[in-house]
Order: C-alpha cells, then sequence, then structure tokens
C-alpha cells in the first residue's frame, strides 16, 4: 500500500482557497490537475481536515455534486468521510437537492456506497426512510439487506417495518440467522424480536429478550415505542 503524505502546505493552501471561494469548477480542475501522489494528499486533506471545515451543509453539497459526479470512483469516498464528520457535528443533513440528483444519475455501485457509510450513522427513521428513497431502494429484500448492515436501532426498526410488508419465510430466517452471526446485544434483541412476532421456527441462539404477545401491538407504535422493547 502506498503511503499517504499528509503534510503539503502549499496544496493545502490552493484547496482551501478554492472552497473559501466557493468555485467548485476550479477545485476539480486543480484535483484533476495533480500527481498521483498529490492526489492522495488532496484526499487526505479534503476529507480530514478542509471538507469538515466547511461551515454548514449547503456549502458542502455545492461541492459534492459537480467533483464527485464528474469520477465519483475518485472522490465519491473522500466526499462521504467529510460528510459524516460534517453530519455527527449536526451541520449537515443528507436532504440537499445535490445529493438527490447525484442519487438518480449514480451507478449501483455508487449507490451502495452512500447506504453503507450512511445508514450506520443515521438518527431518525425519517432520515433513512428519505435516503433509501432518493437511491430508488422499494421496501423489499434489498432493503433489508442494507438495513441488516445498519445494525442501529433505527435501521432495526426499519427492518422491521420492510418484513411486515416482504413477509417471506426465506427473507425472514435469513435476517435472523443473520442477525443471530453479528453477535451483538442489540442485534440479539432484534432476532428475538423477529423469531417472536413472525413465529420463526429453527433459528439457532438462545434469546434473554422475551416480548409478551400483548406488547406486540407496541412495535407498531411508533419507533420509540420500538426501541423501548428493542433496549430491554
Amino acid at each position: 500500500m502506498t503511503a499517504i503524505c499528509r503534510h503539503n502546505p502549499i496544496l493545502q493552501h490552493r484547496l482551501a482557497t478554492l472552497l473559501q471561494a466557493g468555485d467548485a469548477t476550479q477545485l476539480l480542475e486543480t484535483l484533476q490537475g495533480l500527481s498521483n501522489k498529490e492526489a492522495r494528499t488532496a484526499g487526505y486533506l479534503l476529507s480530514e481536515v478542509l471538507l469538515p471545515g466547511l461551515p454548514d451543509g449547503t456549502a458542502f453539497w455545492q461541492f459534492f455534486l459537480p467533483v464527485v459526479s464528474a469520477d465519483s470512483k475518485a472522490y465519491l469516498g473522500t466526499f462521504l468521510k467529510a460528510a459524516l464528520r460534517l453530519y455527527e457535528a449536526q451541520r449537515l443533513t443528507f436532504d440537499s437537492p445535490q445529493l438527490t440528483a447525484f442519487a438518480a444519475e449514480c451507478t449501483p455501485v455508487d449507490r451502495e456506497k452512500v447506504i453503507k457509510a450512511a445508514l450506520p450513522v443515521l438518527r431518525s427513521p425519517e432520515e433513512v426512510q428519505h435516503l433509501l428513497r432518493i437511491f430508488d431502494f422499494k421496501p423489499d429484500k434489498h432493503s433489508a439487506y442494507y438495513l441488516l448492515l445498519g445494525g442501529t436501532a433505527v435501521c432495526y426498526y426499519l427492518l422491521f417495518n420492510t418484513l411486515k410488508v416482504v413477509e417471506e419465510e426465506s427473507i425472514l430466517q435469513f435476517c435472523c440467522k443473520t442477525l443471530v452471526r453479528k453477535g451483538d446485544a442489540l442485534s440479539f434483541n432484534m432476532a428475538s424480536i423477529l423469531c417472536q412476532y413472525f413465529d420463526l421456527k429453527d433459528v439457532p441462539g438462545v434469546f434473554s429478550l422475551h416480548v409478551e404477545p400483548y406488547k406486540f401491538s407496541r412495535l407498531d407504535l411508533s419507533f420509540e415505542s420500538f426501541r423501548n422493547i428493542l433496549l430491554q
């Protein structure tokens, strides 16, 4: 693996100046003119220093669409890392029109990269639903797979709702066995809920969470109600 040079004050200043000027076109041209070594340094500086330092998501997404659309293989990962940093700092949301425009034209590989990166960190069902919708995920086995990977209470709530729509024995069994293999407490609880709610048999594992039948209706009430049972 080629080592990344993380210190290049001249390059950092050039990139920072373009970001401050809001010049996405010139930023792209600059990136495309770099040597391989400089490009690796620029990727590090953008993802770890410069893009996370932008004041808000509006500024970020204005750069995202023209730069990433030009060469997603080169730039999508860089921008995703920065987006997650900004989201964690509550300075960015994933409901921008630029991301929606990207989602409408991106490749299946790009779609998977965004979904895998974002689902584990999104804080609300509405945010996850929006992201799945703009990337054209329906409530089916494909979205169930990515919600499984997401692994949060939010993702598991939407997985539960998705499985109520799909309700195919093979998919339910696959989800439960995958949850058991993941091995963490939240996944075990989710597997227990699914086994009891859908009356699944032959799922390996001993589950500490037992949901009384009268509580099944609470799973359907709201995310908060579902989460309270999941986190028992």
